[in-house]
């Protein structure tokens, strides 16, 4: 993505307050030369080289339009990066015409998340996978994966993480018919089930595939099987690369909805393949020692270990919140979440109320509606909460403005 030299001067150097990783970056800045200052023209063009160096390492990009009368008034863009430049060299410096051209190797700070970290922990539950892929588990008899993937990812997940993690390995929401195909079905079903477990994420996925790459070979006899060794041992002989029968692929999709809307935070799938060391016919199972054992255990592992990094980073980037019980009679209100998520005495939290929105141009076969005629949504009040009182798994508080008894709060913190 190419921008204008403006836009360009508008991103800014920034340090960041979290973990960071370094990053070797090369760029190339460019400046013209003005009376002929040279001195000017280079630094100008260092700066520009900077510059880009930090878009290579990532930003964020926004913009606004100003409209008045129906007629454009002013255009706004804004640019922030998310690293800073530890060292910078110039490695190339080129003078054409009137143009001072710089090439640099920078050393970029990059931040592996990219927003402030909370101190409240969010709660986050870890349902059953779905399974698309059983006709290609019978090599191993992994036939429990779509079980044991969620019980590993919540394992992982915590303590490592500042979630509060649920498991229900039996509890399967995604389907190849369901959740994956109607969204509006995704939003009922993850917050009826949020609801139930009062969490506040919730993660589904689907098994998509655990084929040996060479299946033919695993379908075959005893003398089939030998056959193919020494035919593909003959192959190798004369030059051709060698097929690893052993080979497998292991690809999965992890999805991470907010249990307040229903809405799909996190989409990603995740691929890897290793070698298949054990005999086809053993009955290893998903997650076992002997299956960590093997090279394509050890590929599977590394991947979960990649996906609990991401959704975890996802999960504790967004706004905290927890559900409110407002008493009737007086100011006080329970909040459902306690010392065991970080809340403490003095604290203070947003309120927005829960409502609804109606979809608007909803599509219709013959009498029936293809969408709900609402969605849930949260608005702001202008109540504050504070919080008096602490125990492990609740909170008590007062508020600074009317709240209605008869309607649905959550305590928000950004």
């Amino acid at each position: 993505m190419k921008l204008p030299q403006s836009i360009l001067f508008a991103a800014v150097f920034i340090s960041l307050a979290l973990t960071a990783q370094a990053e070797m970056i090369i760029a190339q800045g460019k400046s013209a030369i003005s009376n002929g200052d040279l001195t000017r023209a280079r630094q100008e063009a260092i700066d520009d080289a900077a510059r880009t160096a930090l878009m290579q390492a990532g930003f964020d990009l926004s913009s606004s339009t100003d409209v008045v009368n129906v007629v454009e008034v002013n255009d706004r863009i804004q640019v922030k990066t998310h690293g800073q430049i530890h060292s910078m060299n110039v490695i190339k410096e080129t003078r054409a015409q009137n143009t001072y051209t710089v090439t640099v190797k920078a050393d970029v700070e990059q931040a592996n998340a990219h927003c402030p970290s909370q101190r409240y922990s969010k709660s986050l539950l870890v349902t059953a996978f779905a399974n698309a892929a059983r006709d290609s588990q019978r090599v191993g008899q992994l036939y429990d994966t779509q079980t044991e993937l969620s019980r590993t990812l919540a394992e992982r997940l915590y303590p490592q993480y500042n979630l509060e993690i649920q498991a229900q390995p039996e509890l399967t929401l995604a389907s190849e018919n369901r959740l994956l195909h109607n969204d509006y079905e995704v939003f009922n079903a993850v917050q009826l089930v949020a609801s139930q477990y009062q969490t506040q994420y919730v993660v589904t996925g689907i098994i998509e595939d655990m084929s040996m790459a060479s299946a033919d070979y695993y379908r075959q006899n005893a003398l089939g099987r030998g056959t193919n060794r020494v035919t593909s041992t003959l192959k190798s002989w004369v030059g051709a690369e060698r097929d690893d029968l052993r080979e497998r692929h292991f690809r999965f999709r992890l999805m991470l909805h907010d249990g307040v809307t229903g809405t799909r935070i996190f989409d990603q799938t995740y691929a890897t393949r290793g070698l298949w060391e054990l005999d086809y016919a053993a009955q290893t199972n998903f997650a076992s020692p002997a299956f960590w054992d093997t090279d394509y255990g050890q590929q599977v592992s590394q991947l979960v270990d990649s996906a609990v990094s991401d959704i975890s980073e996802k999960a504790l980037c967004q706004p905290f919140m927890a559900p409110l019980k407002v008493a009737s009679g007086d100011q006080s209100v329970y909040v459902l979440a306690g010392a065991n998520s970080g809340v403490n005495v003095g604290d203070t939290f947003e309120v927005y109320a829960e409502g609804q929105a109606p979809f608007t141009n909803i599509e219709h076969f013959g009498t029936m509606a293809l969408a709900p005629v609402s969605y849930k949504k949260l608005d702001v009040t202008q109540a504050k909460l504070q919080i008096t009182q602490t125990y492990p798994g609740y909170s008590v508080g007062k508020f600074d403005a009317p709240l209605h008894p008869n309607l649905r709060y959550m305590a928000v913190a950004h």
